[in-house]
């Protein structure tokens, strides 16, 4: 009889199957769930090589699926300066020069996570100057968007008088044409993340979608997989178990498969080829070949696979790049800058159809959403209808018209509800005047649900916060901030499948995991909380005790 090499006992199982949605105890042998249910009925499992695991009445779910993170340049920004949240010039100057008493010696200073609006009047590398004048100062936007540069940086990138640059790309230059220091999109600022130690090398999955040119060197390999190491790690401890890469390039599937080959492999990822705006329509043909290479059914591909195509059609609100179905309110004549026309983007979307991969695109205006919904569309014309699970990453707008188009055409809403508006300590402006009247169906998570559309949810992380509790938290509190606006905020069971069932769902992989099921897939993790009694303004302070993915503890606290 086969017998549990681990026992999860005195439990509160949320199962996340309808058929037995609770149960007391879950047995694992090997990488699989041999039993949930009570403890009785798992008693007889116990061996003497048995782990126990007490709960304490605490809750038992399946690990976290991430639906939408940069694992590389997240990794690489845990040990960056994170300003996520601060504001005031003195406040954020305080912070680097107790930054820089930490880190003596360092040639490159980089900040992450500050708002455009943090010094209420805009960044200039004057400002940055004023902070750190004698070593290149780098300060990235929350939204990595936009960065901002200090003189030392501009000089030593070349940049001080701009350059020529794609559309949709700036080094901001003042009236003098001397850069403010001010860089929008990928290809202004990687020009100076080219100074950190890294080389911006974190970044190419999504800047480039190209591999290091050069190659990276033995050492510079090893220092990127010990990234992936610490960012897979800092994930474990926070519940999650798999993660849906959003950036990707050859690059990244060799390092992750350095770790799964050496047996350190501690989460599944999932890696797309990034399909660039800058790249002939054609090399869309070139994800079929990485799918060939690392598709989720060879040996292995359970852990890391690559089966999915990632498109950008727009920007971010913020900088009025997201792409709008009519002009910004205080800029009527500037409806975005789409990345692909609408002929591009039915084109990019019916060649990877036809390889029977699936799509996930980047559209935050209600225009962009339109013109992915009719990409999708015009496969399902082109091709046949199947079931391609394409997927609209974080659909910050919609126009009412295509709100039931996701459910009829069978697309995925990848949303991430840290970042809604309405969210408890997220900041209104400028996101409410780039919205105007269209706020009633802005971060419409519930309006999307009530269609029947698969909602999943995520982070965007180095965007956000890692935390799925911080994003469990703010999906269940979100309040309209006008009476026209129908209530979005989440139950806490379906808050709880969007960051389980439905990312497994995503992905293809609802046979096997996300639900605590016999014969799935051992990924589970156990709470310091149970769920069903904790406030929901409290839910962001759970806290993991143990992580389990693939049956083998990657976390424990």
């Amino acid at each position: 009889m086969t017998t549990a090499d681990i026992l999860i006992t005195n439990a509160r199982v949320l199962t996340m199957d309808p058929a037995r949605p609770r149960a007391e105890a879950v047995a694992i042998a090997g990488n699989r769930i041999i039993r949930v249910g009570s403890a009785d009925d798992v008693a007889g499992l116990k061996a003497k090589h048995t782990r126990v695991i007490d709960a304490a009445q605490k809750t038992v779910m399946p690990g976290i699926i991430e639906g939408h993170v940069h694992l590389f340049g997240g990794a690489v920004e845990l040990e960056t300066l994170m300003l996520n949240g601060m504001t005031g010039f003195e406040a954020v100057a305080e912070a680097v020069a107790r930054f820089r008493r930490q880190r003596p010696g360092e040639p490159v200073l980089l900040a992450t996570g500050i708002a455009h609006e943090a010094f209420g009047e805009p960044i200039t590398r004057q400002m940055l100057d004023r902070m750190v004048s004698d070593i290149p100062f780098i300060m990235g936007c929350f939204d990595h968007h936009t960065m901002w540069a200090n003189t030392r940086a501009l000089e030593a990138a070349g940049i001080m008088q701009g350059r020529d640059l794609p559309v949709g790309n700036e080094i901001v230059l003042d009236h003098n044409g001397i850069a403010t220091g001010e860089l929008r999109e990928p290809a202004a600022y990687m020009l100076v993340q080219a100074l950190t130690p890294t080389g911006g090398r974190e970044w190419l999955g999504m800047t480039t979608g190209e591999s290091p040119n050069p190659p990276a060197t033995p050492d510079q390999r090893e220092l990127d997989i010990s990234f992936f190491k610490k960012g897979i790690a800092h994930a474990a401890s926070l519940g999650i178990t798999s993660m849906h890469n959003m950036d990707g390039n050859w690059y990244q599937l060799e390092l992750l498969q350095a770790l799964l080959d050496r047996g350190e492999m501690n989460a599944r990822v999932e890696v797309p080829y990034h399909q660039k705006n800058t790249f002939e329509i054609a090399r869309v043909e070139e994800a079929a070949e990485m799918r060939a290479r690392y598709g989720r059914t060879r040996p292995g591909g359970e852990m890391l696979h690559c089966d999915r195509v990632k498109v950008f059609v727009d920007g971010v609100l913020e900088t009025y790049t997201a792409l709008m179905l009519k002009g910004y309110p205080d800029q009527p004549e500037n409806m975005g800058a789409p990345l692909f026309t609408a002929e591009e983007m039915n084109e990019i979307v019916r060649r990877a159809d036809r390889h029977g991969l699936q799509v996930s695109t980047h559209a935050i205006g209600d225009g962009g959403v339109r013109r992915t919904l009719d990409a999708y569309e015009q496969a399902i014309k082109t091709n046949g209808r199947r079931d391609s699970r394409h997927r609209i990453e974080h659909i910050e707008m919609i126009d009412p018209a295509d709100i039931g188009r996701l459910k009829e055409l069978g697309v995925v809403a990848s949303l991430q509800p840290i970042a809604g508006v309405g969210v408890p300590g997220s900041p209104h402006e400028p996101i409410l005047s780039r919205v105007g009247d269209k706020l009633p169906w802005s971060y419409a998570w519930q309006t999307l649900r009530d269609t029947g559309a698969v909602i999943a949810f995520s982070s965007d992380w180095p965007v956000a916060p890692l935390s799925p509790f911080l994003g469990m938290q703010a999906a269940m509190t979100a309040v309209p901030l006008r009476p026209d606006c129908p209530p979005q905020a989440q139950s806490l069971m379906d808050t709880l499948h969007g960051f389980t069932a439905a990312g497994a769902y995503m992905e293809f992989m609802e046979d096997r995991k996300g639900t605590l099921k016999e014969g799935y897939l051992a990924d589970l993790v156990v709470l310091d909380a149970d769920m069903e009694k904790t406030a929901k303004d409290q839910v962001a302070s759970v806290r993991p005790v143990t992580t389990i993915c693939d049956g083998r503890t990657s976390f424990e606290a």
